[in-house]
């Protein structure tokens, strides 16, 4: 018998743990391992100076974006819908409150200035290589 998913562990793992892929190991997805595959990137941008303004390390944030995105969603959906996808063999019945809200928020804020850090890093590094001058 498969045990009962919490939605509110899921969104957890998906805020802290999700560019590892452990929201999605934890649901039984099959592809959780595409997650991990962007960490390499992260480690090869550190071996610059300027790691920051390095491709692969704004190749190595989409993970971290998209689990923060994934956080959002899974913390937001609603109980009877998250049972049917992922508790249909259990008879319990999930009824999450304000602890998933909270996750959501806090992913929501974290998701939001990682995004618009990147993209500003992002913006800069492709303005300084046309050789304009941000100042």
């Amino acid at each position: 018998m498969m045990p009962h998913k919490s939605k509110t562990l899921a969104g957890l793992l998906a805020m802290l743990l999700g560019p590892l892929g452990a929201h999605r190991l934890y649901l039984g997805s099959k592809w959780w391992w595409l997650y991990p595959l962007c960490i390499p990137f992260f480690i090869l941008s550190f071996e610059s100076k300027k790691w920051f303004q390095e491709t692969v390390f704004f190749i190595g944030m989409i993970a971290v974006i998209a689990s923060l995105l994934e956080a959002i969603i899974i913390s937001l959906t609603p109980d009877e819908t998250w049972d049917l996808r992922f508790n249909s063999h259990s008879k319990r019945h999930s009824a999450n409150g304000w602890p998933c809200v909270l996750i959501a928020i806090i992913s929501l804020f974290i998701g939001a200035t990682v995004l618009i850090t990147t993209l500003a890093l992002m913006f800069q590094t492709y303005f300084e290589s046309q050789g304009v001058s941000l100042a």
